[in-house]
Order: C-alpha cells, then structure tokens, then sequence
C-alpha cells in the first residue's frame, strides 16, 4: 500500500514530475508505435467531418465499437495524437451519439488493450489506439 506513494516521493526527489511520462508508458508508446507502422493504417484515413467517418463503418455498432470510432477520430484530429476521455465524450455528445456510459466504454477498451495510456498530467490521462485497436477498426469498415 504505501509502495507507490515511496515511489511517487522518491520521483520528486529525483527531480521527475507528476506530468511527466513513465519510462513503462514511454516504452509501451514506442513498441505500439512500432506495431502501428507494421500493420498500417491504410483504409483509416479521416476524412474533415465526423460523419463521414462514421459513413464508413457498418450500421450494428455498440457502444465499445462507437467509443473506438470516437476516440481514433479525435486522436488523428489533435496534434499530440492522442486523447482524454473528456474529448471523446464531447465529441460524441455534438453528434448526438448516446452511450449508456463512455468512460466505462473507454475503461473496457482499455482492458481489451485496444487503447493504451501515453502520458499523465496530474490526474488527466491520456490515451492512444493501439495496434490491436486500428486492426478492429479496421474489422469494421463497411465492406471488409
């Protein structure tokens, strides 16, 4: 229990901040990274409008594949190329998409390594698509 608070003292003695990326988050970044550029994400290409991105995809969704869609879109559209669980919500919200519960959505991809976490600042967490995500998105486009 009182692990990771030693840990946490003994980062800020270090001179390491909170904000700061983990070398755990920093290499799990590199190696998805690599998996990406692997597989590719060619068929994934955003186009300006959220609706014609969800054009492409099948009309049976659920919520885990909606919230998928939500975050690679906001992902491409940020210039960190990556996301908080606030910015998918409120995309989803201007596009009148309900979910019973997005942020369990995302919690649940999480668990099903579909996204992973890059960065931390203060409690604000920020997350990526990862390999296996971009492949089931991938399973979903209309046609495949």
């Amino acid at each position: 229990m009182l692990e990771p608070i030693v840990e946490y003292m003994a980062q800020l003695a270090g001179g390491a901040s909170s904000d700061s990326i983990g070398k755990d988050e920093e290499q799990d970044t590199v190696v998805e990274e690599q998996k990406i550029s692997k597989i590719g994400e060619k068929g994934l290409e955003v186009p300006k409008t959220f609706g014609e991105w969800m054009h492409k995809f099948k009309d049976d969704l659920n919520d885990l594949d909606k919230s998928l869609l939500t975050a690679y879109y906001v992902q491409k559209e940020n210039t960190e190329n990556d996301f908080k669980t606030s910015d998918v919500n409120k995309s989803l919200k201007e596009h009148g998409i309900k979910l019973s519960n997005p942020s369990a959505s995302l919690q649940r991809l999480s668990s099903k390594k579909f996204v992973f976490q890059t960065r931390k600042v203060g409690k604000l967490k920020f997350l990526r698509v990862s390999s296996d995500g971009i492949t089931h998105l991938k399973s979903l486009v209309r046609g495949s």
